[in-house]
């Protein structure tokens, strides 16, 4: 029964979803009180809180300020109006639009689909209103960028679009879905690989759930080193599909090693002050990570995972040697370490493995599911 009401909610959920459209704040780092539209595809209707105010196509540069806790429209040098509410709507198949920043000042950026612009104590909000798939196409861009094949960004297009139907309501005080930061997943603006948007296109409605039919925490990172971690180790919860994961795939690339040199007296009085039982006699000895470990030496309950975050390591996955006045940090992989290693995926998927291979290595015991396939539930 449980699992039918779960499948009924994604099923529900998702209609939402490609009914409405998501939004997802953009610029969400800066306090946004000037910039200009210009639509590069398609046509664009104005609307506002008057309702519709003009169409504007790719010859036209609209001109938004935030003046008296109002939103300010200039055109040709004439200001057209101030509204408390503005969306840019495109009116036709194919729509995407150009964003320049000119306070505070920011790269040019395209996006697909529509913008509304909110009010806030700071300035300006911009939300791109945008089709799901539009977006994940953005995502995989730009959390691996162009150089995987195909297929892996076909895993990828599915882990984002899991994560961002799992997480829509991350922003909802902030009056969006998602925004553009890594926090939430990586997005700036448009692809235009076409590479990129097939493997969003075809794996259209693809997600991953777990054995309950809920969806997966997506989790994945940049190198494991040769062996992930199960998620009750990183974070406050064991996830049964999060678990130990050996790989070997990722051990040639770019960011399976690397070290870190430490004055020998700075690393021994961080360890006695974070670990007092610790002798600078057990400090000599050296410190061996030929699996992956909770803590630094068994005695002294001091969380590698502490010691990522003070010294900046790429990983917790280290050992520790003393070479003269100096301790040397050999690190294995970059990341927390839960679930997915993408350079792992990426190795995996250049040598032929499918995205479905790949992603039931990484993730133990999960389905594959297309949502618009789920219907037959609902009848039943």
């Amino acid at each position: 029964m449980k699992s039918l009401i779960c499948i009924l909610f994604l099923f529900f959920n998702t209609l939402l979803i490609h009914a409405e459209l998501i939004n997802i704040g953009i610029f969400a780092d800066y306090s946004v009180s000037h910039f200009e539209f210009n639509p590069r595809a398609g046509s664009y209707t104005i609307f506002t809180e008057k309702g519709r105010l003009k169409e504007i196509n790719s010859q036209d540069i609209v001109v938004v300020k935030y003046v008296d806790t109002h939103i300010q429209l200039i055109q040709n040098n004439r200001v057209v109006g101030s509204f408390s509410k503005v969306n840019f709507i495109g009116t036709g198949w194919y729509n995407h639009f150009k964003i320049s920043i000119k306070s505070p000042i920011v790269k040019d950026t395209r996006y697909d689909d529509n913008l509304k612009i909110q009010l806030t104590n700071k300035g300006l909000q911009l939300v791109n209103n945008i089709d799901l798939d539009n977006y994940i196409a953005g995502v995989v861009e730009a959390e691996v960028g162009r150089k995987p094949v195909e297929e892996y960004h076909k895993l990828q297009a599915i882990i984002c679009r899991t994560y961002a139907l799992a997480n829509l309501n991350k922003h909802y005080a902030d009056g969006y879905n998602l925004c553009d930061r890594v926090h939430c997943q990586a997005y700036h603006g448009k692809t235009f690989f076409e590479q990129i948007t097939k493997a969003s296109l075809s794996t259209r409605g693809i997600v991953i759930v777990d054995s309950d039919i809920d969806l997966i925490t997506a989790a994945f990172h940049s190198n494991c080193g040769g062996q992930t971690v199960k998620s009750g180790d990183v974070w406050s919860k064991n996830l049964y599909y999060l678990d130990v994961v050996k790989d070997t795939f990722c051990i040639k690339t770019s960011n399976a090693f690397w070290e870190k040199e430490i004055a020998k007296d700075s690393w021994y009085n961080y360890v006695m002050s974070k670990a007092p039982k610790v002798s600078r006699e057990d400090l000599r000895k050296d410190f061996n990570q030929t699996t992956r470990a909770l803590s630094y030496m068994n005695q002294s309950m001091l969380p590698v995972e502490d010691i990522r975050y003070d010294w900046k390591l790429r990983s917790t996955f280290f050992s520790v040697y003393n070479r003269g006045d100096k301790v040397v940090l050999k690190g294995r992989g970059y990341g927390h370490g839960v679930g997915l290693c993408q350079q792992g995926a990426m190795e995996m998927a250049r040598l032929g493995f499918s995205y479905s291979d790949i992603l039931h290595k990484y993730y133990k015991g999960v389905h594959l599911i297309n949502l618009s396939a789920l219907e037959f539930f609902r009848e039943d």
